[in-house]
């Protein structure tokens, strides 16, 4: 992290000192300095009303400016000027009360006077005065008006310029559209509004005026019918009384006529119909159902867009986006409304939203959008007063028409309405030795080995499945009882596993993550939460019984999952009758039931290929949902369009469980690339998985024989159970239910003649219980004041295997007895992890160009600060030979799971000499107490540039590709000439590990063959040494300055620690010289 804001801070240094320079030397208008009123001055209203001779026909009619001109404001008088002589009783300018001037107009472009205006009253033509402004400008003047104080009060306008005004008035215009082509940098297409109506017969001049938004913003120069063209409404960058300058407006205009362009105009045409130009939202009112969340917002545009013109002529396809954002507060965890992902979006993919083609301007758009659920059972709605979401629309930004960049249109009021709570307290089971349980409460058994799906969803277009693999409880094949060894968890093309079955590889991870639709969190070592996104999740329980591993598995549904549900876990719809059904709906013996939802091994998730699972159909595009970033405040436009966020899971259930790492993931979204070396060190089929070992990680007990009888186990497991604090606390909850595993218990006691199953039934009704305290939220609600409620009170007794007798439970966590770990204090922390590999996928071996740490695979491993991986670095040549020294340093080890954890490999240190190997090796083992190390595995780190593998004999070693050299530690291209001999290149037939001297160079002849340069690490590398070491000197000085001025002698030792720290930190992330 010190590197990294080092490297920032250096590189951003100068641009900020120029930023400075020029905001400090660009002259910058302030907010007291005037703007020319020319340039800002709108139109007043009702102009060709203000006339003297204008009578109102009746008192609704009159004028009046108290309401119009605010506290004040400049207005733009177009050929008239303020009546400048005392109005006669008749001459009413259209109100009752006219008000004029009887001063002279400025008479020099430029000039500005103030002056006062007079109000005619009840006693005289200026009974009362107002404060006004009068600026000349080219063509016309501006006035600041100072509105009445109260109404049928309005200024009165003369026309100024000499002539006879034409009588005759304009029909009623209307405005219409067009594509324009204009060219400044690049040649592009401009929207334009006309005014359209028919010309007059007289060959009069004609004035369009425009209004944006019922302002009168632009008065076009008076035009010829030829001409009119000119009178268009155009884009105008920043200055609105000479174009629009943005849309989503309302735009409409008037027409009059004039004799000469300076003479009087005419009356005003009746004012043209409101056009709307930008996006109409169809729809403002949304709603949803709970357990069907999705909908649609519809929008449609009413004008085009413009877009690049090609040279060719052609018009260049572009798309307008539409963007959406949810107000919200962002550190609520809370229920939400997204937007589909749009992946056509300028944002790659990014964007919530939609995009709209040029081509396809006047269809209606369809945006589809989803309510993303909290986990509660309480349905969680927003605290407006319709209850309703509001969702924010915005366009996102177009360089070649600025006028529709960042557009927000009309809000959205979203309304989910809750639907029917069959979900709740539900939940589909496999409890060893397994115990089935349908998602409508129906019990049964399923004593089979073999491969099952235990849960689909019915929908096509979301595809989601859960698997499980049963076998054998214990090692007598004689025995009848089965556990589940394995699951798989797929939506769409994801894939997440936990494979624990006997003499196979122990495995928890993606196989597939092609969409990031899953996510799977660790709730401790042996306890994982896989969420579709839905909301709908798995929790897999670990446990270990007489040398077999094996998973506790619970679906806990949502309310999508209602009537949508196929598998050994029925039909969620509340009738227990129905629970055995075919994929067809046809109703099945048991047996035949569990036998239609067998699979076989090519079907089976965890053992499938990565071709197969690359052809895994993928979730409906427009399922996946997003929001783009939004300030806290209610209503704020997104901060920062086109940086929107996926979320597709209902993260309030998960926030607080990290995620399991995805980095090691076989299949992303497109096929990985060739492997790069030929032979793998070792392959998967060469490793040894047994169970014996990962067993004696933990302490048991062996069990005394005991003959059972059901009254006998029935007695221990009522016994048993009750005397557990939290299954006693948790029996209470509702939906939570204690007879199911008391008699799975029993069932367990009777088919294998041992009580060692007994614990897995209690955790699962802990289990199911900690679930129903996060969802049901009445059950968070204190019933007296000042007394916890029951969610707190359970919580602070129920730890996880009641801390398996090797700890005490301290208010929900174990504290464990000494050379105790995990979260349920269940193993040793004196026996060291199992490991059996490095890398395993790729055969042990490591691209250095993109390998910074190594997956260490095994079983055992725990989430602690003591987490430890011993390094043992080496050299080799060709044919593994050891050469050269032998470094060995600790790093802290990155937890995963239980059956992975990642030791970084560090940066490479700079090295004083040439390198005497070929391939740098690495001898890693793990320790959870950071003593007791495992055995240590080797994974070789090559530069795929030019290192492979090979086979000799049967013997993997190591060669040089061909057409390359390997001087120095580094790769070069035959051919490469040397970086300061000119005479001296990579010669790959002549030498491969050193320059080769190039034929016919005379520019040298007594250069002898220059030495191979030693390999150096890269700039990063250098900066994170020189950063470090200067931090740690500056943090000696300042330790020993304050030492010395306390007068403290320990000043010099604690230099000399300082200085050891540097170098041990030196050694620490160093290879060998």
């Amino acid at each position: 992290m010190l590197y990294l804001r080092f490297k920032r801070d250096s590189q951003t240094m100068d641009f900020w000192w120029c930023l400075f320079l020029m905001i400090t030397s660009v002259p910058v208008r302030s907010d007291d300095e005037p703007v020319d009123p020319c340039t800002t001055a709108h139109v007043l209203d009702k102009m060709d009303l203000r006339f003297k001779d204008n009578i109102a026909p009746n008192a609704s009619m009159l004028l009046c400016d108290r309401f119009r001109l605010g506290s004040g404001t400049w207005v733009r008088a177009d050929g008239q000027d303020l009546l400048q002589t005392e109005p006669k009783p008749h001459e009413t300018c259209g109100t009752r009360y006219p008000i004029w001037m009887k001063e002279p107009l400025p008479d020099t472009i430029g000039n500005l006077i103030e002056t006062d205006a007079c109000v005619v009253g009840l006693k005289g033509t200026c009974t009362k005065t107002l404060p006004i402004k009068i600026k000349k400008c080219v063509g016309y003047n501006v006035y600041f008006l100072t509105p009445p104080t109260s109404c049928s009060k309005a200024y009165c306008f003369q026309y100024a310029a000499k002539g006879t005004p034409p009588t005759e008035v304009i029909s009623q215009p209307v405005v219409r559209y067009e594509l324009v082509t204009k060219k400044k940098y690049i040649t592009y297409q401009e929207l334009q509004f006309s005014c359209h109506f028919p010309p007059t017969k007289t060959d009069y001049y004609y004035q369009v005026i425009w209004y944006v938004e019922d302002t009168p913003t632009v008065i076009t120069e008076p035009l010829k019918k030829n001409d009119l063209r000119k009178t268009n409404l155009g884009y105008s960058e920043g200055d609105p009384t000479k174009g629009y300058t943005k849309l989503g407006i309302n735009v409409k205009c008037s027409v009059r006529l004039k004799v000469t362009p300076e003479g009087p105009p005419g009356p005003m045409s009746k004012l043209s119909q409101n056009f709307f130009a930008g996006i109409e939202v169809v729809s403002t009112t949304v709603n949803i159902d709970r357990d069907k969340p999705m909908g649609k917002i519809f929008v449609k545009l009413t004008v085009p867009f413009g877009c690049p013109i090609m040279p060719d002529g052609s018009v260049e396809k572009c798309g307008l986006d539409i963007e959406m954002n949810v107000p919200r507060d962002p550190m609520k965890c809370s229920s939400e409304i997204k937007a589909a992902k749009a992946v056509d979006l300028i944002g790659k993919g990014r964007n919530c939203g939609c995009k709209i083609w040029n081509d396809e301007w006047d269809d209606t758009k369809s945006i589809p959008i989803a309510f993303i659920d909290k986990p509660e059972y309480k349905l969680d709605l927003p605290d407006s007063a319709d209850g309703a979401f509001r969702i924010g629309l915005v366009t996102g930004g177009k360089e070649e028409n600025p006028a529709w960049s960042g557009i927000e249109l009309q809000d959205v009021h979203v309304h989910v309405h809750d639907s029917s709570d069959i979900w709740q307290g539900r939940k589909c089971a496999a409890l060893n030795d397994p115990h089935m349980y349908t998602f409508d409460g129906k019990p049964y058994e399923n004593q089979n080995p073999g491969m099952f799906i235990l849960y689909i969803g019915k929908s096509v277009e979301y595809p989601i499945e859960v698997q499980i693999e049963t076998t054998l409880c214990n090692k007598n094949p004689s025995s009848k009882p089965f556990c589940v060894c394995a699951i798989a968890v797929r939506a769409g093309g994801d894939v997440f596993i936990i494979d624990r079955c006997p003499d196979r590889r122990i495995q928890i991870k993606y196989l597939s993550c092609r969409e990031n639709l899953l996510d799977a969190r660790t709730e401790s070592e042996m306890e994982y939460k896989i969420y579709f996104p839905s909301g709908t999740y798995v929790h897999a329980m670990l446990q270990d019984y007489t040398g077999v591993r094996t998973i506790n598995v619970h679906i806990y549904p949502s309310k999508t999952d209602k009537d949508e549900t196929l598998g050994l876990c029925g039909t969620l719809n509340g009738n227990q009758n129905d629970d055995f059904m075919d994929r067809d709906g046809n109703l099945l013996s048991r047996e035949n039931f569990i036998k239609h939802w067998s699979i076989t091994k090519e079907d089976f998730l965890v053992l499938m290929n990565e071709d197969k699972l690359y052809d895994l159909s993928p979730w409906k595009a427009s399922a996946l949902y997003c929001t783009c970033p939004h300030e806290d405040v209610p209503g704020d436009r997104p901060e920062d369009i086109g940086q929107c966020s996926e979320d597709t899971i209902v993260k309030c259930a998960k926030e607080d469980n990290p995620a399991l790492n995805r980095n090691k993931c076989k299949i992303r979204s497109r096929r990985a690339a060739v492997r790069p070396f030929s032979y793998k060190m070792v392959e998967i089929s060469d490793y040894q998985f047994t169970n014996k070992e990962e067993v004696d990680v933990y302490r048991s007990k062996r069990e005394a024989e005991v003959h059972w009888t059901r009254e006998t186990a029935t007695e221990f497991c009522n016994t048993y159970m009750k005397k557990s604090q939290t299954f006693n606390a948790c029996s209470e909850v509702p939906s939570v239910s204690s007879d199911f595993l008391i008699e799975n218990c029993v069932l367990d006691i009777l088919l294998t003649n041992s009580t060692v199953w007994s614990a897995g039934n209690r955790e699962a009704l802990r289990t199911t219980c900690m679930k129903e305290l996060s969802q049901n939220t009445t059950l968070k609600e204190e019933k007296e004041e000042g007394k916890p409620s029951i969610v707190q009170q359970i919580k602070k007794i129920a730890c996880l295997n009641e801390c398996s007798g090797h700890g005490t439970c301290v208010n929900g966590t174990c504290d464990c007895e000494e050379g105790y770990g995990a979260k349920d204090c269940s193993m040793d922390l004196n026996k060291p992890p199992v490991v059996y590999g490095v890398n395993m996928d790729e055969g042990g071996l490591c691209d250095k160009r993109t390998c910074q740490r190594a997956l260490v695979e095994g079983y055992g491993f725990l989430d602690r600060q003591t987490l430890q991986c011993l390094l043992t670095v080496f050299q080799v040549t060709e044919n593994k030979m050891l050469v050269g020294e032998v470094t060995q340093y600790t790093v802290p080890g990155e937890h995963d799971s239980i059956a992975e954890v990642f030791c970084p490999l560090g940066p490479a240190r700079r090295r004083r000499a040439v390198s005497q190997g070929f391939v740098r090796g690495i001898n890693i083992s793990v320790a959870n107490n950071g003593r007791n190390f495992s055995s240590s595995h080797a994974i070789y780190v090559l530069d795929g540039i030019c290192q492979d593998t090979v086979n000799v004999s049967g013997d993997i070693q190591f060669t040089l590709r061909r057409g390359y050299c390997y001087i120095g530690g580094r790769c070069f291209v035959d051919g490469t000439a040397h970086e300061t001999e000119e005479c001296f290149n990579c010669n790959f037939s002549k030498n491969t590990r050193g320059w080769s001297k190039v034929d016919d160079c005379h520019g040298m002849m007594d250069k002898t063959e220059p030495e191979p340069e030693p390999e150096v690490e890269d700039f990063s590398t250098v900066v994170i040494v020189i950063v470090i070491v200067c931090v740690l000197v500056v943090f000696a000085i300042v330790v020993a300055v304050v030492l010395f001025v306390k007068r403290k002698k320990s000043a010099q030792s604690f230099t000399i620690k300082s200085e050891e720290k540097v170098a041990y930190s030196e050694v620490a992330t160093s290879e060998d010289t």
